[in-house]
């Protein structure tokens, strides 16, 4: 086994055994990758501090699996764990929320959509801050739907396919067209999500 080191968002955690877990993440190319972290839910040295959670940005040393395998997580450093999403419920839905999104489009073996990293991680930076988590679901939204190419982009779009996830607080004069449209494009991503994973 060869040695890896990386950037990643936690996008899962599951309870693997008495103390194992299992881990995916996406790294900085987009591509979905599993981890097995040994005695995670025991060692408190390598894995402490409540490092490998979802939302995370964490630095990972592991050895990388072969064909089918796991690869093993021998060490987690903490990056960033955007502490303002965990100060209010909604902001914590939505960041969790959007994880869920990119963890059903993401594919083992895609190294070339780093997008879909840049989307996670600046929403995710965005979610902290935000005046208003809904404008912020529909900036993540259409941004995630038109890279995706399952929608064009319609003349009503413009301004949230315009603007950076960073500048989302600019588009706070648009909340009356959030309310109108919010529930068809919430339709959009349900219908995409669930044939995605097919």
């Amino acid at each position: 086994m060869t040695q890896g080191k990386d950037r990643f968002i936690i996008l899962r955690k599951i309870k693997y055994s008495e103390a194992d877990l299992i881990l995916h993440a996406l790294s900085p190319v987009g591509e979905k990758l599993s981890f097995i972290a040994r005695g995670a839910l025991k060692s408190k040295k390598r894995f402490g501090g409540g490092v490998l959670e979802p939302t995370h940005f964490v630095s990972f040393t592991y050895k990388q699996a072969e064909q089918g395998q796991l690869n093993v997580l021998q060490e987690a450093t903490l990056l960033n764990d955007f502490p303002g999403l965990r100060q209010d419920y909604d902001r914590l839905e939505l960041a969790l929320h959007m994880i869920d999104c990119v963890s059903k489009v993401s594919q083992e073996g895609d190294k070339s959509s780093e997008f879909l990293f840049n989307l996670l991680g600046n929403a995710l930076k965005t979610a902290e801050i935000a005046k208003d988590p809904l404008v912020l679901k529909m900036h993540f939204y259409i941004k995630f739907l038109l890279q995706q190419g399952v929608v064009n982009a319609e003349p009503w779009m413009a301004p949230f396919f315009k603007a950076n996830l960073a500048e989302t607080d600019r588009l706070l004069t648009y909340r009356e067209l959030v309310d109108e449209e919010l529930r068809n494009v919430e339709a959009m991503i349900r219908h995409y999500l669930e044939h995605a994973t097919l």
